[in-house]
């Protein structure tokens, strides 16, 4: 891990934008924001999330982050309903910087198209191998 980024090879990443949909046993979809963007972002301070029920297509925002030096919005993943969000963010949102992939996650989405949407992540050794090439030709390494 030359890099230092934390990449579980069994979430499915959107490489460019540095977030993850994990999929559950019950058909929904996870969404959070990768070490990586945890990393770039540095400390975060406040996290604001979409409502309960907001129809999201893919790629629009999940939410907005704001760090010491970093304001932006959260693009998803994979489009669907939001039918839970990460309420406890909203009091630790530094819980984005110590467990991106655990505490941390953002939204809960009930997908539209997830055997699509999935199709367009990066999964398992070979996408975690791209990704890894991705933050070596841009020189990213994560802190911790």
């Amino acid at each position: 891990m030359s890099d230092g980024c934390i990449l579980p090879e069994d979430l499915y990443y959107w490489i460019d934008k540095h977030v993850w949909a994990k999929p559950e046993p019950d058909g929904t979809v996870l969404v959070g924001m990768t070490d990586v963007a945890q990393s770039l972002a540095g400390k975060i301070i406040v996290v604001n999330l979409r409502s309960l029920g907001k129809n999201l297509a893919r790629g629009k925002s999940a939410g907005t982050l704001e760090s010491g030096k970093w304001v932006g919005t959260i693009p998803t993943p994979v489009a669907g309903k939001v039918i839970a969000i990460n309420e406890q963010i909203k009091g630790q949102p530094d819980l984005v910087n110590t467990d991106p992939y655990g505490a941390g996650w953002l939204i809960r989405v009930e997908p539209a198209d997830w055997n699509t949407d999935s199709q367009n992540l990066a999964t398992g050794a070979d996408g975690v191998a791209e990704y890894r090439k991705k933050l070596e030709a841009e020189g990213i390494k994560c802190s911790h």
